[in-house]
C-alpha cells in the first residue's frame, strides 16, 4: 500500500508460486506461476509504478516487452494487470554433476494488461503472450549463470522480441 504520508496512493498485491516434481533419473519438472494487481486509491497508477513484465522473467521478449505499449513512441506503458507461468525441465547434459551443468527445455507464458491511459495511441490487447525454449545453466562458483534462446510461439506485432539472453545471480 502507498499512500501513507506521500502523494501517490494505491493498493498493489503480488503472488507467486513454484512446484517442481522429479520426472525421471535427474529431470526435473518445474511448474511456476506468478500474478499482481495494482488499483489506485482515487487517482491513476502512475507509469513508474505499474507492472512491466519481459527478459528473464518473460524469456523470448525484451524487458518491458509485452504488455500496454504507446503506438507513437513505441514506449512501454506497463499494466495494472499480470498473469505470468513457466513449464520447465532440467537435465542432466552429460558432464560430470561436479560442473555443476544442466539443460533446460521450458516454455513461458502470460499477459499483462489495463493500463489507466486510454485513446487511439494505446495498444492494450491483453492476449496470452507464449514462448518456447532450451537453454544451460551453470552452477558457477561466482553464482547461477544462465543461457537461454526462446522463440515466441503467441505474440502481438508491438510486442518487442528477443531471441538470446544471458542472466547471472540470484533471484529472491
Amino acid at each position: 500500500m502507498a499512500g501513507l504520508g506521500g502523494d501517490v496512493r494505491y493498493l498493489r498485491t503480488t503472488a507467486a508460486g513454484s512446484i517442481f516434481f522429479p520426472l525421471f533419473g535427474e529431470t526435473v519438472l518445474n511448474v511456476r506461476g506468478e500474478g499482481g494487481h495494482i488499483v489506485g486509491l482515487g487517482e491513476d497508477v502512475e507509469i513508474g509504478d505499474r507492472f512491466f513484465i519481459g527478459g528473464s522473467q518473460f524469456r523470448g521478449f525484451e524487458r518491458s516487452g509485452i504488455g500496454p505499449r504507446d503506438a507513437t513512441t513505441d514506449d512501454a506503458l506497463g499494466g495494472n494487470v499480470f498473469g505470468i507461468g513457466t513449464v520447465e525441465a532440467a537435465f542432466p547434459v552429460g558432464l560430470p554433476e561436479e560442473f555443476g551443468v544442466r539443460g533446460r527445455l521450458f516454455t513461458d507464458f502470460g499477459t499483462l494488461l489495463e493500463v489507466d491511459d486510454d485513446g487511439p495511441e494505446v495498444l492494450d490487447e491483453g492476449s496470452l503472450r507464449m514462448t518456447a525454449g532450451v537453454g544451460l545453466s551453470w552452477s558457477s562458483p561466482f553464482g547461477p549463470i544462465k543461457v537461454d534462446f526462446a522463440w515466441p510461439v503467441m505474440k502481438e506485432d508491438f510486442d518487442k522480441e528477443e531471441f538470446f539472453r544471458f542472466s547471472f545471480g540470484t533471484s529472491f
